[in-house]
């Protein structure tokens, strides 16, 4: 029982710390200070990252299913993203966020709310983490996975909610597609580390999964979610003196 609880806490602190900075990071210059007012929906934002918690527990379960099914190493990868993106475009493209600039960042929550569970249910499920002699390595290896998921699938929610916002839902899904399979593709070694194997594969499909989500996250970061507001918005928002941050390109 006690193993267990503290598998839990490190799961929780794993799963949850890394998923709550980047909704911080992604959002926070959109919201007061560093903006007039919150040009979101604070309710939202939670409520999509609680949905996201919920959805991670079901999509880590047909990960499991899938990867235990015989069917190779290519289609159970496509299958995770196909499922997990389609999921978002469900939730994203309701008549209530339909057409709507915010509906960008109430994607940002649902990403990384299942990057939490997600998170969550791979360090909990590992029945030998507080056996392992490597305790400390393993709990570091896990954070940079937690931050590397978080990121891609905090880009991906993005991603489809902007095309929802822009009404081009299919585009930005075959983009959120695309960058969650390579994501999922890079992270493969990774996934296939077993305790006693060479960790030099599992480590380099690590960092590499943390470049390829560095770069899709900046370039969401600097473009997208600025991109999802109205001009107006926009010009508003470099005239805010609060503002460090330029949200917006250049003058338009």
């Amino acid at each position: 029982m006690a193993d267990d609880q503290l598998r839990f806490s490190i799961a929780f602190i794993v799963g949850i710390g890394p998923a709550i900075l980047l909704l911080w990071v992604s959002l926070r210059r959109f919201s007061y200070p560093l903006a007039p007012k919150s040009l979101f929906d604070d309710r939202k934002v939670f409520f999509a990252f609680a949905v996201g918690l919920a959805f991670g527990a079901v999509s880590g379960s047909l990960t499991l299913a899938i990867s235990t099914s015989g069917l190779g190493i290519i289609l159970p990868l496509i299958a995770v993203a196909l499922f997990e993106e389609s999921f978002k475009v469900v939730y994203l493209n309701r008549k209530g966020y339909r057409g709507r600039f915010d509906t960008t960042f109430y994607g940002v929550g649902l990403g990384v709310g299942s990057g939490a569970t997600l998170v969550m249910a791979s360090v909990f499920t590992n029945a030998g983490l507080l056996r392992s002699p490597d305790l400390p390595i393993l709990v570091g290896g896990l954070l940079l996975f937690a931050l590397s998921l978080s990121a891609i699938l905090a880009s991906t929610g993005a991603l489809i909610g902007f095309g929802t916002s822009q009404s081009k839902v299919l585009g930005y899904f075959l983009r959120a597609f695309l960058v969650r399979f390579s994501h999922l593709a890079i992270l493969l070694f990774f996934f296939l580390y077993q305790p006693g194997d060479n960790p030099a594969a599992a480590i380099l499909s690590l960092a590499g999964s943390l470049v390829f989500a560095g770069i899709v996250y900046a370039f969401v970061y600097r473009e997208i979610l600025p991109e999802t507001l109205p001009k107006d918005l926009r010009r508003e928002l470099r005239r805010w003196p609060g503002n460090a941050d330029r949200p917006a390109k250049g003058p338009e």
